[in-house]
């Protein structure tokens, strides 16, 4: 993505921001380059390990998607604590400095790149305007991130050049967080480049566009909803104004999809392998036989492997096999394979319930990604391997009918082998805008008039994401169902089905805990929680997450000591409660 600008560390303040002197001194910001360096360090400092791990940790390892796999107890030590929901202050993973350098460098950005247009004429008011809108997005992106992680979390909203400034900040409430980030993202739509616009593939899918701000400002309402639900404390406040429009912008996606890939496709002189559904902007699973029984271009392939997916990716976080760029955190934590088909299992794998072909289990015998997203095994086994990022890793076979056009040995399809040169990390893709836009309309629910749409078509996206996985059911009888006119059954539908669709991606905590704040208590996702994931030690695990407080992660200690005006998170204060966790 070009070059990027070297900063070195020396301050110890409480964001724990590489100060920036070299990039203000007077021989820099003179030109259109100087700018464009430093917006591309605000995506390479995304692609950094510390900021990778943080995605997955703070989005999967407390949710019941993943298990314990192989632990070195060396070096996973906090790992293992997070797993067991031991959240100690001390652990490393609280570290929020990652994210705070991200913010800090789009603000230096929006900070000097103004005054380049006195001194460089190649440098437009309309490259300032992109630029402007790209730093203020994934400004608005990292601070959503630390309040979903955090909650109560500081707002940076000013460039920190050197040590002598004043770094101590209040937290503010998850609302004004939220707040923030929409005001941001609302600028920022009016300014980023519309997608496709971009004459390569990997910057349109890379780089901040119009559809990326949309999804960031449907997914920042569904919690805006959700934490003033919360807030209410049982009492009665209507956040359907939050829902309406969530599923406006998930519209907005979702219908500029098709136009902008036939588009794209025309200009480019590319095609993207799949089918266009005649409502929906998804890859299709190839249906015919290919000889050898192996579908080796199934979405799944293409998504996460390939990656940029010409219709379904939104935005994504690039990586390459440089070892500067490389993506070593994934295999880190779910494991990696050589060419030989060998397995190194890392710290997390899948639970059983998600894995074994069972009709009881998360996954239908019919659906592709329990076989694409999980190493399948024989028997009672206790480490299912997460394959759905990994190099080589064979998959397994999934049930299917014998259709006469289907010139097959048996009901069996195999999925093939799993290739890869690097892995980008996948902030947004259609199928999450799809279910977003059905969690929305599902939990609008309106009624007026004896109004029955919302529940239909929220039905409707969600079947067409669990179709899409189980093309050879699509003659039989629909096996998704919910109870009809019932939002909570619904409700209900989607959240696991976003499990399946989303696994290992850094969203099924995250959805969880926003089920909890609009439950306003966490007993029905513990429920979910120990029945998946905790076989045993179940008391103890709910008597820690009990308190509203626990689902959130604690201020590390040392930025606790740095800061004197940071607060931590009531359920951490006292050393009985440290004991305790």
């Amino acid at each position: 993505m070009g070059a990027m600008v070297a900063m070195t560390c020396s301050c110890e303040d409480f964001l724990t921001i590489y100060p920036t002197n070299d990039v203000v001194l007077e021989n820099y910001w003179k030109t259109k380059n100087d700018v464009d360096n430093m917006v591309m360090n605000s995506y390479r400092l995304m692609t950094t390990g510390d900021f990778t791990k943080r995605l997955i940790v703070w989005g999967e390892l407390r949710g019941d998607n993943v298990v314990e796999g192989t632990y070195d107890a060396n070096k996973h030590g906090d790992i293992k604590n997070i797993m067991e929901a031991n959240l100690l202050p001390q652990n490393g993973y609280n570290d929020w400095s990652s994210f705070y350098k991200v913010i800090n460098n789009c603000n230096i950005v929006l900070k000097y790149a103004p005054q380049v247009l006195d001194e460089d004429p190649d440098f437009t008011e309309g490259d300032l305007d992109v630029i402007r809108g790209e730093m203020l997005a994934i400004r608005a992106l990292c601070h959503f991130y630390l309040v979903r992680a955090f909650r109560d979390i500081p707002l940076l909203d000013y460039a920190v050049i050197d040590d002598d400034q004043d770094l101590y900040q209040e937290q503010v409430t998850p609302v004004q967080a939220i707040d923030f980030i929409l005001k941001d993202l609302y600028e920022a739509e009016n300014l980023v480049m519309a997608s496709g616009k971009y004459p390569i593939l990997a910057e349109n899918k890379g780089r901040i566009t119009r559809d990326a701000v949309r999804a960031m400002i449907a997914d920042a309402l569904l919690w805006r909803a959700a934490f003033e639900q919360y807030a209410a404390q049982g009492g009665s406040v209507d956040v359907s104004e939050y829902y309406t429009k969530c599923a406006e912008y998930c519209d907005m996606i979702i219908n500029d999809r098709n136009a902008y890939v036939k588009e794209y496709e025309t200009e480019n002189k590319v095609t993207s392998i799949g089918w266009v559904d005649d409502e929906y902007p998804l890859e299709h699973h190839p249906l015919t036989n290919t000889g050898n029984s192996n579908v080796l271009d199934n979405p799944y392939r293409q998504l996460f492997i390939t990656g940029n997916n010409l219709r379904e990716s939104i935005f994504e976080i690039q990586h390459s096999s440089t070892d500067d760029n490389a993506n070593f955190e994934v295999p880190a934590f779910y494991g990696s394979s050589n060419t030989t088909g060998a397995f190194n299992v890392g710290p997390l794998s899948a639970p059983r319930y998600m894995a074994e072909k069972s009709n009881d289990g998360l996954y239908a015998n019919t659906d592709f990604r329990r076989v694409s997203y999980i190493e399948q095994k024989e028997g009672e086994v206790d480490i299912y391997p997460i394959i759905k990022y990994n190099l080589y890793s064979a998959g397994g076979t999934i049930d299917k009918p014998t259709y006469s056009s289907y010139k097959t040995s048996g009901t069996k399809q195999n999925v093939g082998t799993y290739i890869m040169d690097q892995t980008n990390w996948i902030v947004y893709r259609i199928t999450d805008v799809m279910l977003m836009k059905a969690e929305a309309l599902a939990f609008r629910n309106d009624t007026t008039n004896g109004n029955t749409r919302d529940l239909e078509n929220a039905f409707a996206l969600t079947k067409a994401v669990y179709n899409r996985s189980n093309p050879y059911i699509k003659t039989l009888a629909d096996t998704l169902t919910y109870t009809q006119g019932s939002a909570a059954s619904l409700q209900e539908v989607i959240l696991e089905e976003r499990q399946r669709e989303l696994a290992f991606e850094g969203k099924r905590w995250f959805d969880l805990v926003r089920k909890a704040l609009r439950d306003g208590n966490t007993g029905p996702m513990l429920d979910i929680l120990i029945t998946n994931k905790y076989e045993s030690n179940q008391k103890a695990i709910r008597s820690k997450m009990t308190a509203m407080d626990c689902l959130f992660f604690p201020i590390l200690e040392r930025e606790l000591h740095a800061n004197p005006l940071l607060k931590q998170n009531p359920a951490y204060e006292t050393e009985d409660m440290y004991e305790k966790n």
